[in-house]
Formats: C-alpha cells, structure tokens, sequence
C-alpha cells in the first residue's frame, strides 16, 4: 500500500512538471497585444476546513497567486483564450492543508452575434498539499455562454465536469456542475457579480469517531461508505455522492489601469446520507496587471 502511495505521489510531481512544460510551450505561441500577467494575494477564512458534518472547525489562509491569460482579440466570430495560474496558501492553523498549485486553460471562443459569447475550455490542474493524502491531479471542461443585458449587465451558465485523482482515493472526485451568475458593471472601475451553482459527486466528509478504520476498508453507521482517520483534521472521514450547493457574491473594485481590489464572500452546503456540512468562507485580496 505504501509503495502504491509513493507511486501516486511521484505521478502528480510528474504530472506538474509536464503542466509546467505546457505552460511554456502555450505562452510562447500567444500575442502580448490581447494577453497580460496578473498577480495578487488573497486573506481569506472558512468555517469548515474540513467539511465536518458536527460543526467544523473555522481556520485563516493567506495565499498568493501570479497569472497569465489570453483574451479574445475580437476581431472574428471565433477565437482561442488561454489561462495559467500558480498559486499557493498557508493556513492558519490546520497547516496540513498548506499548498501549491498550477491550472491551466486553453479554449476556444465563438460569437454567435452581439453580445453574446460561447466558451469552451479544458481544465487541467496538478496540486501539491502538506498533506500528501490530498495531493492530486485533476482534468475537466467547462462549457459557458454569457449574454449582454444592456450596456452594464450580463447573465452566464455554464455546465462543468472535474476529475480529481488524490493520493488517498478518500480525496479523489468526480463531479458534474450546473451553475449560472449575474454580473453588473455599475461604473467603469466598480463591478459585482452573485451565483449559484448545483453539482452532484463524490465527496469527503469528516464524521468524526466512527467505527471506520485507518486501513481504509471499513464503513460509516453500517453504511458500507469508505472510510479512514485523517490525521489532517483529527477525523474519520467518508467518501460519498453528495448534494453540492454553492451560493457566492464578489465585488471588484479597479484603482487604476493595473491596480484593483476584490472580495467575495459564499456559503456552501454539501448533504449526503452521513449528514449535511455547511461552510462559510470569505476573502478580500489585491493584484496588479502587468
């Protein structure tokens, strides 16, 4: 079983490396006249790290994150956008969810007529946590289509599909993803947007003491559910299909050309047969474009 660890492991490094790789090679190839660098850091808190179904346990993050990204030229129907992002955050207390992480984005845009913009973008994402239980790869996609209402708001929906492979198959994941937003550009520097999104997957959710093993094997109340104790958040913890809702507000405020502000703020309830876990997290940051 160890070995199998290590070898999972030494994948996602290998995974990250590769991303990295891809990154270059993608930002060599893009025109600087509709691309720019990004970046920031965020202070942030949770009230649930750990997803516990028996309150939680609430903790602070600060993390940094630099940026580059490709935008529609517009001056075609069709178009590519391009995003590459590395971050990372250190908590507050629960320091075993410390992190890095590179995403990348690549996706085609297409502008069926005036206002109106459809999306289409891969997701790949490697992810190294202290707790290496909860270090993984991931892929997906994201479909969006935005439309203009007027000259300051617009409404998007979207569909997304996340495959997250972990060291611990616990932390592993598979989801699908409905949500839609309103935005407003209430003047030139400041804007908002509030959304919801629906996903139906797999998750973990910390239980507490039950009669799971550290092993892996055992289950929850009876319920057969896969379980282990986590030395992360002092817990057992379960994996199982879940009910995702996520409601969430941000506001951004543009200071000038490269200087701006944002916070944002959501509440997310995940509800499966082991119990409902109810989070509140919020984060207020700075960044600057270059």
């Amino acid at each position: 079983m160890e070995s199998g660890r290590m070898g999972r492991t030494n994948g996602i490094f290998l995974a990250a490396g590769r991303l990295m790789l891809a990154a270059g090679m993608l930002l060599t190839a893009v025109e600087s006249a509709v691309a720019g660098w990004e970046a920031g850091t965020k202070l942030g808190f949770d009230s649930n790290v750990g997803r516990s179904i028996q309150g939680g346990k609430s903790d602070a993050y600060l993390l940094a994150y630099a940026g580059f990204g490709r935008e529609p030229s517009g001056e075609s129907r069709g178009d590519w956008v391009f995003s590459a992002v590395a971050e990372g955050a250190a908590f507050a207390s629960v320091t075993d969810l410390d992190f890095a992480a590179i995403t990348l984005s690549p996706g085609l845009v297409y502008f069926p007529h005036a206002g109106w913009t459809i999306t289409v973008a891969p997701i790949l994402q490697a992810k190294t946590v202290k707790d290496s239980d909860q270090s993984a790869v991931a892929f997906g996609g994201k479909i969006e289509v935005r439309e203009r209402m007027g000259e300051k708001a617009y409404v998007a929906e979207h569909y997304a599909y996340r495959d997250s492979r972990a060291t611990s198959e616990i932390f592993s994941y598979t989801e699908h993803a409905v949500g839609a937003l309103l935005g407003v550009n209430w003047t030139p520097a400041l804007s908002g947007e509030i959304g919801y999104e629906f996903s139906r997957g797999d998750s973990f959710l910390s239980v507490g003491t039950s009669g799971t093993t550290s092993g892996g094997t055992g289950g929850f109340g009876g319920g057969g559910m896969p379980g282990m104790f986590s030395s992360a958040f002092g817990s057992e913890v379960v994996k199982e299909r879940v009910d995702h809702h996520v409601i969430g507000a941000t506001i951004g405020y543009e200071w000038t050309r490269s200087i701006f502000s944002v916070a944002g703020y959501t509440v997310t309830v995940l509800r499966g047969d082991a119990g409902s876990s109810i989070s509140n997290a919020g984060f207020a940051g700075v960044g600057y474009r270059f």
